[in-house]
């Protein structure tokens, strides 16, 4: 089996500050660990609690992530739908956290880039676009420490082409 190596684009942490990523990972954690998606006025208060913001604060952070494209909602609900790498609906994108937890990612380079926002090892079980045949990943230290079918490969592009980058995964 060749070495299956990934070329890291641009780093969705670093387009925010500090207190921004807190924010984003906060709701990315709620909508692992419930199994759901995380709905902006409704879940606010477990947030502000959480990392002792104030509404000002939680509400100019949010505009931040929405407007550099940290996450997609839907605009009538308010419900964080996806938020790099994590969909809150489901796809094809399995991930496994090796703390138990499970969700959907995006899409297959974004249930692979989990491993890296989580900080732990993860287990990835997709399929290919173009064929359907299905794809399983294992990362362990950051790398693909066991993938099948033997000479897989990934594509990705740039997404900062696209103005919803969500929908095109």
């Amino acid at each position: 089996m060749s070495e299956l190596t990934f070329k890291p684009g641009q780093n969705v942490h670093r387009k925010f500050n500090g207190r921004q990523n807190e924010l984003r990972l906060f709701i990315i954690n709620s909508i692992v660990s419930n199994g759901h998606t995380f709905n902006l006025d409704d879940d606010r208060q477990k947030a502000m609690d959480a990392l002792s913001m104030d509404q000002a604060e939680y509400d100019e952070i949010v505009a931040v992530l929405l407007e550099r494209d940290g996450m997609v909602i839907n605009e009538d609900t308010r419900d964080v739908n996806f938020i790099y790498p994590v969909s809150a609906l489901p796809t094809g994108h399995h991930v496994t956290l090796a703390d138990g937890r499970q969700f959907c990612a995006m899409c297959a380079i974004d249930a692979i880039g989990a491993t890296f926002t989580f900080h732990q090892d993860t287990v990835v079980d997709s399929a290919c676009s173009a064929c359907g045949t299905p794809v399983h990943i294992e990362m362990k230290d950051g790398r693909a420490a066991k993938y099948e079918p033997e000479g897989l490969y990934a594509l990705s592009f740039q997404l900062e082409e696209l103005s919803n980058w969500a929908g095109s995964c």
